[in-house]
């Protein structure tokens, strides 16, 4: 071999080159192949799994009824269950080292406070929900959530999240029949 094939040979791999054209690059050894799709799949199967269980907690309804309390819990505890599954089977399998170079860098280039804020946000409306009442508490948590989200309109979106927290209230208060927490000030009509 000349010294000219021998630097052919012994060339650095170009920088620009697709690592997915390389036969060697197509799959990542399971060592190197990220770690949190295969937790959030789990996790993604452990609710499933949990819905199931909270579901059939539920007391059956009576004998007349066709679809009892439980159908509905149990319908989206299987749907998460089957989504899950298929997607711990996709998480563990392998993956393309193009899309996962992708997900890299979503993940590094991913906002993490407005999510941190929004779920204190969701944790503060569950303690909130009773005691200050259904209404209330939705209408401030959709204008901080807006607030969260970017907006700067604060009197507009406090004015829709009150109109859409009273017609959700109305709806399931009044209508079917569905008591949610009334809280502080509670509505003459």
């Amino acid at each position: 071999m000349s010294a000219r094939d021998e630097a052919k040979t012994m060339r650095p791999r170009d920088a620009t080159a697709n690592p997915a054209n390389d036969a060697a690059d197509s799959t990542a050894p399971p060592d190197e192949r990220p770690w949190s799709p295969r937790i959030a799949a789990l996790l993604f199967l452990a609710a499933g799994v949990a819905v199931l269980g909270w579901a059939f907690a539920i007391p059956e309804g009576t004998i007349d009824q066709d679809v009892g309390p439980r159908a509905f819990p149990l319908l989206v505890g299987v749907g998460l269950c089957v989504a899950a599954s298929v997607a711990v089977v996709q998480a563990f399998r392998g993956s393309d080292p193009a899309l996962t170079e992708q997900a890299r860098e979503e993940a590094r280039l991913t906002e993490w406070r407005p999510v941190a804020a929004l779920l204190a946000l969701l944790v503060c409306y569950l303690f909130a929900l009773a005691p200050c009442g259904y209404w209330q508490s939705t209408a401030v948590l959709f204008t901080l959530v807006a607030r969260v989200l970017g907006s700067r309109r604060i009197l507009r979106d406090a004015l829709i999240g009150l109109v859409l927290a009273l017609a959700v209230y109305f709806l399931f208060d009044r209508l079917l029949g569905i008591h949610l927490p009334p809280g502080i000030v509670r509505l003459a009509f």
